[in-house]
């Protein structure tokens, strides 16, 4: 069973970790889109 403390423990770890895991994801489309754009 989970504590109050684990909850907030997980959502903080998880709230730090997802913008970052977004950041790339937007990097690579762009440079994807970008290298696309290049090609055309």
């Amino acid at each position: 069973m989970l504590t109050r403390d684990d909850l907030i423990r997980e959502y903080r770890t998880r709230s730090a970790t997802f913008p970052a895991l977004l950041l790339v994801y937007l990097i690579i489309l762009g440079t994807m889109g970008a290298t696309a754009f290049a090609i055309i």
